[in-house]
């Protein structure tokens, strides 16, 4: 490496562009090999530094989303279904448009038929993406928004929920919320109106959600909002988990 090359490189370490300093050598030894314009070359330049960055910043995303395991879109089985999510559905929101036009995502259905599943893969892709996810299952949002009432952070955390671009609310349903964790499970609902997405996983239908909240009023004010800019799945079909007991041979196939 020439003086004028370690000079370079000292720049851009001193800027804190560390891939791009790592990888300047062996790029400018590759360019004198092609006929590159100068803005092709620079571009070049940029993609050092641009894709490690941009991979580091997809893993930070990933960690503190909270997500409980990395689930792919790939890895989604829709021939399985019996109903309820079409090809050109599936691809609608693997394009994402959905969170950037701040918009929800239920995925109803009974268990096993890969709603959460469906919910991280797409909140993976999202991470992926540059948007911010944090994930919770309904009953540790209670406990945790609980907790915050009673130490007087409420407003704070409200506040914070109302950050991420997609926020992930698994397993609603599967157990009754009191009348006090219904009111905050609509503050959380309230917050997030038309300021960023959710998704949500459910085994109970809307009209069963006044017994899920304990409470018409809040469960008909709760349903309004999260239904105004939103993606309704009613997913239909056998579990997932049976699949795989066929495919070893523990049940029978009807």
């Amino acid at each position: 490496m020439n003086v004028l090359q370690e000079t370079i490189e000292n720049r851009m370490n001193d800027l804190g562009l560390e891939f791009m300093a790592a990888g300047l050598e062996s790029y400018l030894e590759a360019q004198s090999h092609t006929e590159n314009t100068l803005s092709q070359s620079i571009a070049d330049l940029l993609e050092l530094e641009y894709i490690p960055r941009r991979e580091r910043a997809a893993k930070s995303r990933l960690k503190l989303s909270g997500m409980p395991s990395i689930k792919l879109l790939d890895d989604f089985d829709l021939s399985w279904l019996k109903g309820g999510l079409t090809a050109s559905q599936l691809s609608e929101l693997s394009s994402l448009a959905f969170i950037e036009r701040k918009e929800n995502l239920v995925l109803m259905g009974p268990s096993g038929l890969g709603k959460t599943h469906l919910m991280l893969a797409l909140a993976h892709k999202a991470c992926q993406n540059g948007y911010t996810v944090w994930y919770t299952s309904c009953i540790d949002l209670m406990e945790n928004l609980t907790h915050a009432r009673e130490q007087g952070r409420l407003k704070r955390k409200l506040t914070w929920l109302r950050k991420p671009h997609l926020i992930l609310v698994d397993e609603v349903g599967y157990e009754n919320l009191s009348k006090e964790q219904a009111n905050l499970f609509f503050q959380i609902v309230n917050t997030r109106y038309e300021q960023g997405s959710m998704i949500i996983t459910t085994n109970k239908p809307f009209g069963r959600w006044a017994e899920i909240l304990d409470d018409v009023a809040i469960a008909t004010a709760t349903i309004d909002r999260l239904l105004h800019h939103a993606h309704v799945l009613s997913l239909k079909g056998d579990s997932y988990r049976m699949k795989d007991r066929l495919k070893i041979g523990i049940v029978d196939p009807v």
